[in-house]
């Protein structure tokens, strides 16, 4: 199960680029992706007696600003990041993330790090040097936008790790989409963007990018994690890259040099190393938000 949704999640940039060429923007589509996924989670929460209504108000009003706000962020910089660069090169950029909690966990949490962190933090960020050195492409808005998305991310798996810890997972990952799509309904409006797709791939791709990577992998990740445990969740998540950087290269083209693969290499590598050596739920457990 835990597979299924790493497969799952690395549709996500794949999805992004079939939006953009089916014509729909950046705004747009994520409105569409979470209203309708929060729609969805809402009733799955219902069905498992996880009413978010039920939550403190102060919890309820903290996941919906995570939603609204700090995921909101993230998805935006991500989604932005695809508009210019290969969905290959963003997906292994974001999977820095893992290496960002260890570093903001130790900076802000005073969290231990191990010799096997150190290794697998120079392993990541070579890896990102490489990646982004190997691909000949300008510093530009795409690349910083990629670059943000995970450092956005780290800051969300640590504001959320106190307030998931207090409500079930499938009612906070509702409230967290709803306060997404929200604001991204706001955000398409004041856009010019809120209005509905106007092709039948249009809609295709928003109603994919809601039940695949959003509904499926989220409910997947959450009934396959209590059974393996967060820290093989987590290595077993490494698949999602995998599966985007494939499934780029069948259908884009997508292409590497040896020195992009080696750096998607040694972030990947690094990624296993903190997942197989984790000793408390760690990035990995985050798979189970949106």
């Amino acid at each position: 199960m835990v597979l299924v949704s790493a497969t799952a999640f690395g549709t996500n940039a794949i999805f992004a680029k079939l939006a953009y060429a089916a014509g729909l923007g950046t705004a747009q589509t994520l409105a569409f992706r979470f209203l309708l996924a929060a729609i969805g989670m809402w009733g799955l929460a219902l069905a498992m007696r996880q009413n978010p209504l039920r939550f403190e108000r102060k919890r309820l009003l903290a996941l919906f600003g995570l939603g609204a706000i700090v995921y909101t962020a993230q998805s935006l910089t991500y989604f932005t990041a695809l508009q210019t660069l290969a969905a290959s090169l963003c997906v292994l950029i974001v999977y820095i993330y893992p290496s960002l909690v260890i570093i903001a966990g130790s900076v802000f949490l005073r969290r231990p790090v191990t010799r096997w962190h150190i290794v697998a933090l120079v392993a990541s960020f070579a890896g990102l040097v490489l990646l982004v050195g190997g691909a000949r492409i300008q510093i530009a808005w795409g690349l910083l936008f990629a670059i943000a998305a995970p450092a956005i991310y780290t800051a969300y798996i640590l504001l959320s790790e106190n307030v998931m810890s207090h409500v079930p997972a499938v009612g906070a990952s509702a409230v967290i989409m709803s306060g997404a799509g929200l604001a991204f309904g706001v955000i398409a409006l004041f856009g010019g963007q809120l209005h509905l797709p106007a092709s039948r791939d249009g809609w295709l791709v928003v109603v994919a990018l809601a039940v695949v990577p959003t509904m499926i992998a989220i409910s997947t990740f959450l009934a396959g994690l209590p059974r393996v445990g967060a820290a093989r969740a987590s290595l077993l998540s490494a698949w999602e890259p995998v599966v985007t950087v494939v499934l780029a290269v069948l259908l884009f083209r997508d292409r590497f040099s040896i020195v992009q693969a080696l750096g998607g290499a040694l972030i990947l590598a690094a990624v296993v190393m903190q997942a197989g050596r984790a000793d408390r739920p760690g990035p990995g457990e985050a798979r189970a938000l949106p």
